[in-house]
């Protein structure tokens, strides 16, 4: 249930930020379907990772103040139900792209 509930979450607020960009920049919500769920899932899978380049940054200047040595942090990354649901977003954003714009592509 806990799962539905992220999802539908998700799906929401993308829909939502979709339909804000759209608004504000004056275009259609298709224009901006793939770019905002592209933009969700790079957000959401770079906050369900450690030891990257934002880690080792703050490790360095951590060990730089305070000249005591900081273990590197193993890189990991923990897609959870909030990233799945916005690559299935990307992914059907993407598909109704090409399906609502194929006499442009063609």
């Amino acid at each position: 249930m806990k799962h539905v509930f992220w999802s539908s979450a998700t799906i929401v607020a993308i829909a939502a930020a979709n339909w804000l960009i759209a608004a504000f920049l004056g275009g259609a919500v298709m224009d901006y379907a793939f770019l905002t769920g592209l933009a969700a899932a790079t957000t959401v899978g770079f906050f369900n990772s450690s030891g990257g380049f934002a880690s080792d940054a703050i490790r360095l200047s951590a060990q730089a103040q305070t000249g005591i040595k900081v273990e590197k942090d193993k890189q990991t990354f923990r897609p959870t139900v909030v990233f799945y649901t916005a690559v299935v977003y990307t992914i059907v954003a993407l598909i109704a792209t090409i399906i609502y714009y194929k006499d442009y592509f063609l």
